[in-house]
């Protein structure tokens, strides 16, 4: 049907022809059925003028500067193939750019050409003919080799501009993919600089639409092959300049939400719903809620303009179902709640052979953690209001609906919503352990409070741990901000991938209750656990670093660096190593 069915111009292709697709390959499955040449992307760092990076602001001037002409030529001669005659397409950001560029790299002994929509048909083929004859080894464009022109024989593509979509950054990779007799891969070089929009480029190199910043950290970070023997690599400052990227942009902006739902929307030929988002691997469902919905309901109305007819009441069961269960990261309440949706009641007898089934442990703690979830008691009183009554009633050893919320089931497109929600989070509990917290996945303190099976939320009290229920979750902010008081500038640190360096609470002495229970923790029966998050800047969940231990006589009782306030270190054992890649990542700044 098409390379690119996604458009940038709004054009709906699917209508077409009826929403049905006959065949469907995207670009890191065709690498890995070899139907693509490979390539070897490096990202680099483009060039400096006064101590900062150039942006998508700079002045023509800087564009072609002879230090950023340099620049571009070194890096071209340090990444190019040596003994194979270059073929390449220069990808620039305006005509004008095109245009002097060409001229001063002839000057410095490389052949091009500038090539415009305002050139002649006749002239771009005659141009495209010198490329592949080898008399010329580049043409410089900006956009006329998008799509609907086809040189086997590019080996180089250079990419001299911001990423202004994953769409427009696919299709002028794509010309140099087309395989060839005489190139074995495409080299493909992006000189990054400091672009607002640098977060489209792990959307388009890794084929992931989700919008979840975290899947786009992994992937950076555990980034050098993607399918086949394809490769990509990035200067350190490069890579920085996308993790920034990621950090500042709002992702779950309105305008991208939007963008994702009449994308699908156009493919399906219907409005789409959560489960849709997973099985079409487009947006991750959780992203709509981030800060922009509290449900789905809201997302039709808001995007087909139409009224919400769902009353406060059956709003506020799909805001709890959305906010807190979504997620998946306990797939105990979704699966009670889906044996409702089916019958309605379920004994207790039958719901905990269903766990054991799943091979879940239904501990008489975990079983009331679950009930005081879903009867809104582990919640604090604002939450509460905000979710209305409980949702689930346990009499005799059976489990119903509350009463209150029979009436509501009537309403099929209620009871579809409900559906929906259940399924995709049951589809996106399968990323996360069953029987305990998943290491290298990321938790709030709310999570870790229900997860740990505590009576109540405590989230907004624990800080940076607490000792509760023979449990201590412990969340360290890797890269302190420099504006956070001196009382808690603590220097906390990996050792190495199984041992980290840890600091209480400052005004902690050797004889504080706490500093004991913790380094008596294992004779005292209370289990540690280590969360970590890189800075703030990342949001409010941190990444679980799994189980730890006390490093038997490591612990120390010294000063804050500033303060003089007393302060205890210790060593903290983890029991698994720290995921390679998830490592350095929360080590580099």
């Amino acid at each position: 049907m098409t390379a690119t069915p996604e458009r940038t111009d709004d054009f709906n292709i699917y209508e077409l022809f009826n929403y049905n697709i006959a065949y469907e390959i995207r670009l890191q499955a065709a690498l890995n059925e070899e139907m693509l040449c490979p390539f070897m992307y490096y990202g680099v760092k483009d060039v400096y003028f006064n101590g900062e990076l150039i942006n998508e602001k700079a002045h023509f001037s800087k564009l072609i500067d002879d230090i950023r002409v340099r620049h571009i030529i070194d890096k071209i001669d340090y990444y190019s193939v040596t003994g194979v005659k270059t073929k390449g397409l220069i990808f620039c950001s305006n005509k004008r750019e095109a245009h002097e560029l060409s001229l001063l790299l002839n000057e410095k002994g490389k052949k091009t050409v500038a090539l415009t929509g305002e050139d002649s048909q006749d002239y771009r083929q005659k141009t495209i003919q010198c490329l592949e004859n080898g008399e010329i080894e580049y043409i410089l464009t900006i956009d006329i080799f998008n799509e609907g022109i086809d040189i086997p024989s590019i080996n180089q593509v250079i990419m001299l501009r911001n990423t202004e979509s994953s769409i427009i950054f696919i299709q002028q990779l794509g010309r140099g993919l087309r395989k060839h007799p005489s190139k074995e891969f495409v080299t493909v070089i992006d000189f990054i600089g400091n672009y607002s929009n640098n977060y489209l480029i792990p959307i388009a190199l890794f084929g992931d639409n989700s919008l979840n910043k975290d899947n786009y950290r992994r992937k950076l970070t555990n980034r050098n092959q993607i399918a086949g023997i394809s490769t990509i690599n990035f200067e350190e400052i490069a890579c920085q300049q996308i993790f920034n990227s990621i950090k500042n942009t709002t992702l779950s902006s309105m305008a991208n939400l939007k963008e994702k739902y009449f994308e699908l929307k156009n493919r399906l030929g219907r409005t789409p719903y959560l489960t849709d988002y997973i099985e079409q691997d487009q947006l991750d469902p959780v992203v709509f809620f981030e800060r922009s919905f509290k449900n789905y309901s809201e997302v039709i109305a808001k995007f087909n303009k139409t009224k919400n007819s769902f009353s406060i009441r059956e709003q506020q069961i799909l805001n709890f179902l959305s906010i807190e269960l979504l997620n998946g990261k306990r797939i105990d309440e979704l699966l009670l709640l889906k044996l409702l949706v089916e019958h309605n009641s379920v004994s207790l007898n039958s719901f905990t052979e269903m766990l054991l089934e799943y091979g879940i442990k239904p501990t008489n703690n975990r079983i009331q953690s679950i009930i005081r979830v879903l009867s809104l008691e582990f919640f604090q009183e604002a939450t509460k209001k905000r979710y209305g009554n409980s949702l689930v009633v346990l009499k005799n050893k059976t489990f119903t609906w509350h009463p209150a919320l029979k009436e509501f089931f009537k309403s099929d497109e209620f009871v579809h919503l409900i559906k929906d929600t259940i399924t995709a989070g049951l589809i996106r509990s399968k990323k996360y352990n069953l029987n305990s917290l998943t290491i290298g996945e990321k938790y709030s303190r709310k999570d870790v409070c229900r997860l740990l099976y505590w009576n109540s939320d405590e989230s907004s009290t624990m800080y940076g741990y607490k000792i509760k229920h023979q449990t201590c979750p412990i969340f360290v902010t890797y890269h302190k901000d420099n504006s956070i008081s001196e009382t808690t500038q603590y220097q906390d640190s990996f050792i190495n991938e199984s041992v980290f360096h840890w600091f209480t609470r400052s005004r902690r002495t050797l004889k504080s209750h706490e500093v004991q229970n913790i380094i008596n923790s294992a004779t005292l029966g209370i289990a540690l656990h280590l969360f970590v998050k890189k800075e703030d800047g990342e949001g409010t969940d941190f990444y679980y670093l799994g189980p730890v231990s006390y490093q038997k006589g490591s612990a120390i009782e010294t000063k804050m660096p500033k303060t003089e306030e007393d302060v205890v270190t210790m060593n903290l054992s983890l029991a698994e190593k720290t995921p390679y890649s998830l490592y350095q990542y929360l080590l580099s700044n």
